[in-house]
């Protein structure tokens, strides 16, 4: 074996094969050949690493240990043979230079499989001790379980899969990265490209941790076809010492294309000919710096077929097919905490929820039969759908739901046609079967009625004292079995918990559609609207509780003159690091800031969502609130005794002329309905932190398996919280339950559904994806939404996509614009002059808030956020439903 053949420059030639190379390296080599712009790159080959393996005798250890082989490929010195032509090969790309070590196992990036992300990656490299022993870990990382039980469920030949090689490789320090699909992969039938570009390194692409453009080309002519772009606040890229990290877009560059025409005729050019040589289509990295391109890799799509289908189902599991085409699906009302885009971890948790927990839940509201589990829900690229022809077909069973068009339509769009609609499911019970199930719903409005306070009283209890139980339990001392006997202990608790809430979720509904009907029956054309103008106080709910403790913090803060300094001083990031070691703010934090979290701090966005932090795992947020808080009087007392008061008033005005019994109907069914919200509000904080467990204890588990390198906290989106439930309960292995496959699977589709049209908020039948368009040539001076609180407001507009990173940039006085809210936006409504929504209801959290802090506000305006831009002056009239761009 000669010296040449252990490290080679990388050139397009001929000469050397994919055993010799690697999957990863060849693939480079056949870019070159395609006279593709790839960074210099030399490749440490498949023979080095068996002549590195050869002298520490691994043959013999290669069934045994893989973490002990991985300990001794590390701890041994590379042969001077091997180290001499890597040293030559890093010297020749620059003195000291940055550079990307990658690993190339055979096999990797083929057509059969593409090993993404089981094999090891280094970026910004430098200094050749640094090199040799990311080059050492690269080997190592064929060890690793993870690859090897991904490597185990292919047909790879078995001789081939010690085979691995290293590139090392000029690093691009992008000024924009991303990856294009050489076929839009969301309808194979359209005839275009689809490119995802974010600033920075490309990683924050592949990972998904950061916001990208989206544009749709043309393959006939490479033209522009739409284009999406988005407000990216972060992007990845290297920090002071080097490191790799998550960093601050700059303002002028948020809303800026990542990509001219120019740079996309380029990289498209460049991709339709790889896709010549390749004679497949393909996923292709690249990167553009100082506005020459480099393509970084390309690999055959190999991690999801592409759906030759035109339309997709919510339920695409039900054989019955009149049951499909018929079925109406909805995502309005689902009480915020599915709402928008789930991850994979997400959706996989809805499963589990529509499996084992919403039957039984849903027979406490009085439901004889509660139906097959199948039926309860559906999903449509991520979002998350309520069956309402199944629903409304067992609520058929319930003498007040006996008209069951009367609760499809409360779901529907406007845009849905019921003319010829008719439930697949058909007509629900009659005769003696629907006299027996409404005997039992009667039962159970009596038990319910009975027994509510005491229930509602029984789980603020069970949540307070699981919180604190759960607390002081140290997770990473328990055994896998002990973490699934928790487990098991949180599905109990869980059910009961959804048990309690459901009753009062339906009431609170039914309640408010009887008395919006009753103010239009006594009060004509006054009563449009009445039911969110009348007295109704619910200044208690939980969300607005969370305010006051927010509130409450502050008010600690301004009464010790060194801690308002340190909060005056530090922005929320920093805070979060001093206030629980700064002998000024350590008896802050460990008492009132801790006390806060221990009563709230399950709380967070998109409750079902077990990959977005609560604020006990992250209160950066908390803390840039507090900021604001300081910065902006509010007196949240004298806000609500205001409010309540004008309310008042309102309402004595517009029934003083009405005859006594029409008063007492409407105060009476005010009064239920606000009993009831309370309740509904009073008890979901108890299933809320039965999910935050959940989430605890699956970090809890992927820290544990990344010692092995199986999987790691970065892949909790992709997860499936069923797999994931069998390897706690010992069902499988865990390389089974988070093989690799999985991951890259359902990675790749979350980033399909991030650049995906959103499906519509309800649908009868199918729907055929299509890729996002750019509206904003078709935007309209006004816009009509539905009116959910009262009032007219004229301020600035602030568009705020996501609340953990824009939260900072909320001034008060604006008129907050937004997709949705839930309980985590609750803090920003006394600052907001206003409320715009693309998604809610009468009664979604946007406008019960928004009604208790007295600002008008209008939701399901459908495409506010892409209509409104920051800074535009609105006229919002939470009367009539009306948003004006001025």
């Amino acid at each position: 074996m000669t010296s040449k053949s252990l490290v080679i420059e990388v050139t397009g030639c001929d000469e050397n094969g994919v055993n010799e190379l690697g999957g990863k390296a060849y693939s480079l080599n056949q870019m070159l050949k395609a006279g593709s712009p790839v960074p210099r790159a030399f490749c440490i080959t498949v023979p080095a690493y068996d002549l590195f393996v050869d002298q520490i005798d691994l043959i013999n250890a290669q069934a045994k240990d893989h973490k002990a082989i991985k300990q001794k490929i590390q701890n041994t010195h590379i042969p001077d043979s091997i180290k001499t032509c890597i040293e030559e090969a890093y010297l020749s790309l620059g003195e000291n230079k940055s550079v990307a070590i990658r690993s190339s196992a055979i096999g990797e990036d083929s057509k059969s499989q593409s090993f993404a992300g089981q094999y090891q990656t280094y970026l910004h490299v430098s200094g050749l001790e640094n090199v040799l022993d990311k080059v050492k870990a690269c080997w190592g990382s064929l060890w690793d379980e993870g690859a090897k039980a991904y490597s185990n469920t292919t047909d790879v030949n078995q001789d081939e899969k010690q085979g691995i090689a290293v590139i090392i490789q000029e690093m691009v320090d992008a000024d924009c990265a991303g990856v294009l699909f050489t076929q839009d992969p969301v309808n194979a039938k359209n005839n275009t490209m689809i490119i995802d570009a974010c600033w920075g390194l490309g990683e924050g692409v592949v990972s998904g941790q950061v916001l990208t453009d989206t544009f749709e080309i043309n393959k006939s002519d490479l033209s522009i076809k739409s284009s999406v772009i988005r407000r990216k606040n972060k992007y990845s890229g290297t920090d002071e010492i080097g490191e790799i990290k998550l960093l601050d877009t700059a303002e002028t560059k948020k809303e800026q294309a990542c990509l001219s025409s120019a740079q996309l005729m380029a990289l498209s050019l460049k991709a339709k000919e790889l896709v010549e040589h390749y004679g497949t289509q393909l996923d292709i990295e690249w990167a553009f710096k100082d506005n020459a391109l480099w393509l970084l890799q390309a690999r055959p799509i190999t991690t999801f077929s592409m759906p030759q289908q035109k339309l997709v189902y919510a339920n695409p599991w039900d054989k019955d097919e009149k049951c499909q085409k018929n079925a109406m699906f909805s995502r309005m009302d689902t009480g915020e905490i599915v709402t928008g885009l789930m991850t994979p971890l997400g959706l996989s948790f809805c499963e589990f929820y529509q499996k084992h927990i919403h039957g039984p839940a849903i027979k406490t509201m009085g439901l004889l039969d509660e139906g097959h589990p199948d039926n309860y829900m559906g999903y449509i690229q991520g979002h998350v759908y309520l069956n309402i022809s199944a629903s409304a077909s067992l609520l058929r069973q319930c003498p007040p739901t006996r008209d069951e068009m009367k609760f499809t339509k409360r779901y529907a769009t406007s845009d849905l046609d019921f003319t010829d609609y008719k439930n697949p499911y058909g007509s629900g019970v009659t005769g003696f079967s629907y006299f027996k199930s409404a005997m039992y719903w009667l039962k159970g409005q009596v038990v319910n009625t009975f027994t509510a306070e005491k229930l509602v009283k029984k789980m603020i209890a069970l949540r307070e004292c699981e919180t604190k139980r759960f607390e002081e339990i140290n997770l990473s001392t328990l055994s896998l079995a002990e973490l699934n006997t928790e487990l098991k202990r949180i599905d109990g608790y869980f059910l009961d918990s959804c048990a309690v809430y459901m009753p009062f979720f339906l009431q609170s509904f039914a309640l408010y559609d009887a008395l919006t009907e009753t103010c239009e029956q006594y009060l004509s054309e006054k009563g449009a609207g009445l039911q969110n103008r009348i007295k109704a106080s619910m200044n208690n709910l939980r969300t607005i509780e969370v305010t006051r403790g927010i509130v409450t913090l502050v008010t600690k803060v301004k009464q010790q003159p060194l801690l308002l300094d340190l909060f005056n001083q530090y922005d929320a990031k920093t805070l979060l690091e001093k206030l629980p070691i700064n002998d000024v703010s350590k008896d802050f934090w460990n008492t009132d800031f801790k006390g806060f979290l221990s009563d709230f701090g399950s709380r967070g966005r998109q409750e079902f969502e077990l990959s977005i932090p609560r604020w006990s795992d992250d209160p950066t947020y908390l803390l840039q609130v507090m900021k604001m808080y300081l910065e902006n009087d509010v007196d949240l007392e004298q806000r609500l005794t205001s409010i309540s008061n004008l309310r008042e008033n309102d309402t004595e005005d517009l029934l003083k002329n009405l005859p006594f019994s029409a008063k007492f109907k409407i105060r009476f069914l005010t009064k239920i309905y606000g009993v009831m919200a309370e309740r509904r509000e009073a008890t979901r904080p108890t299933f809320i932190a039965q999910t935050w467990f959940y989430r605890r204890i699956i970090v809890e588990v992927l820290q544990r398996l990344s010692t092995k390198n199986i999987v790691n906290v970065e892949h909790l989106p992709f997860i499936d919280f069923n797999e994931f439930r069998e390897y706690v309960s010992g069902k499988k292995s865990a390389e089974e339950a988070f093989n690799s496959q999985l991951l890259e699977k359902n990675r790749h589709q979350h980033l399909l559904n991030l650049h995906a049209q959103e499906p519509p908020m309800a649908i009868i039948g199918g729907y055929e994806p299509q890729m996002k368009v750019d509206n904003t040539s078709d935007n309209e001076d006004l816009l009509n939404g539905l009116a959910a609180s009262p009032g007219q407001v004229i301020a600035k507009a602030r568009v705020i996509t996501d609340l953990q990173q824009q939260a900072a940039e909320f001034k008060k006085g604006e008129i907050l614009v937004t997709k949705y809210t839930d309980a985590s936006w609750t803090p920003l409504f006394i600052l907001a002059a206003g409320v715009v929504t693309d998604i809610g209801s009468a009664l979604s959290h946007s406008s019960i808030v928004a009604r208790e802090f007295g600002i008008p506000a209008i939701v399901n305006l459908k495409s506010a956020t892409a209509q409104i831009e920051t800074g535009d002056l609105l006229i919002i009239d939470g009367d009539k439903g009306t948003v004006q761009i001025k």
